[in-house]
């Protein structure tokens, strides 16, 4: 049984020990080599770290994707300056939603790669530029540049249909409206609305126009399901449909609600 030592035990303790120098230098020797060995051991146990390994394709070979494995941020930015439409998706590669993911990519990259840059970039690579640059919080992330308007992030479920959705209503923000008949449809089917009148008189393209795209694409980023849906009248005929006469004139309704008509 253990007992606590008391000052005349210690002091017997030390007469023998002086008595036997033997004993008194193998116990400094087994301590110092107790010491030795813990600071060995640990001095071995961090230099077991291991560098990690580096990236490889997430993306297969034959799917229309540009993967940047190794986070080359500059190279997305450079191939989005390129293009009309581009969507960059931002990856971990051991994350599983972004592994989840992958498959609706690669089937909407099938399906519009005429159409749209589609990139994607390992973002968590600690030595890529993407993960020096962006702050993201979480995986996978997408964003849409369209004519160098962006990023429009995406905020729907990670699934093929509603992907291609949201890449469609980025690329075609405005619906064109060539009778009567087409507008009362749009009005029906979308709950709240925008629609221009632009006769394209002046230029292909008149101020007030640009203007108006604009709008739909900043109303695309603040709401990437597109709640509220803007549309294009160029014929006066057309736009007498919603009491509209003057060039360059935006119809605002919603349903339940008063309509608004404001010239630009």
């Amino acid at each position: 049984m253990l007992r606590r030592l008391r000052g005349d035990d210690i002091r017997q303790l030390v007469k023998q020990m002086a008595r036997r120098p033997a004993v008194l230098c193998g116990a400094a020797l087994l301590t110092c080599a107790l010491v030795l060995a813990i600071k060995l051991g640990y001095s071995r146990a961090k230099s077991v770290v291991v560098a990690a390994r580096v990236p490889v394709r997430f993306f297969p070979t034959h799917v229309p994707v540009v993967d940047l494995f190794l986070g080359q941020q500059e190279q997305a930015d450079s191939l989005c300056e390129g293009t009309d439409v581009c969507l960059l998706f931002y990856y971990a590669p051991w994350c599983a939603h972004s592994v989840a993911a992958r498959e609706h990519i690669q089937q909407v990259a099938l399906r519009l790669a005429e159409q749209v840059q589609f990139v994607a970039v390992n973002c968590w690579w600690s030595q890529g530029k993407c993960r020096k640059q962006k702050t993201f919080d979480r995986y996978p992330v997408v964003h849409l540049h369209y004519r160098r308007f962006g990023p429009i992030e995406y905020k729907g479920p990670f699934e093929a249909h509603y992907v291609e959705s949201f890449i469609r209503r980025v690329v075609t923000p405005l619906t064109y409206l060539p009778s009567r008949t087409a507008v009362h449809t749009f009005k029906s089917h979308h709950e709240q609305g925008v629609i221009g009148f632009f006769e394209f008189n002046s230029s292909p393209q008149p101020p007030a126009y640009v203007t108006f795209l604009s709008s739909a694409l900043l109303s695309l980023k603040r709401d990437s399901q597109g709640a509220v849906r803007f549309g294009v009248v160029t014929n006066p005929e057309v736009a007498e449909a919603i009491s509209v006469r003057e060039d360059e004139t935006v119809y605002l309704y919603r349903h339940f609600n008063r309509s608004l008509a404001h010239q630009l």
